[in-house]
């Protein structure tokens, strides 16, 4: 990560966890318990950085959990993407 100063290891190690269970999140390799493992890492990598990169990073994916936690759990356990844009089979629209 060249954005980081490298100082701490909760954002320089954290974030790029991040990315990386968040990717197997997107192309449809994650499990539940990535899921709970992002949670968990990225309230570590708010609380335990140094700085306000590492301390703001994780608000992104904590907000989206918050309010889109389906779309996370559809990902995981449906393999879809219900917003169409990741590399998953996107839900099929019923026609009424």
């Amino acid at each position: 990560m060249t954005e980081s100063c490298g100082k701490c290891i909760p954002c320089r190690a954290g974030t790029a966890q991040m990315y990386t269970l968040l990717t197997r999140i997107c192309n449809g390799s994650g499990t539940m318990e990535d899921l709970e493992l992002l949670e968990g890492l990225c309230s570590t990598v708010k609380e335990a950085s140094l700085c306000g990169l590492g301390q703001t990073a994780p608000n992104p994916v904590l907000s989206t959990l918050k309010y889109f936690r389906n779309e996370y759990i559809e990902h995981i356990v449906h393999k879809r993407c219900p917003a169409g844009v990741c590399n998953l089979e996107a839900p099929v629209e019923v026609q009424a």
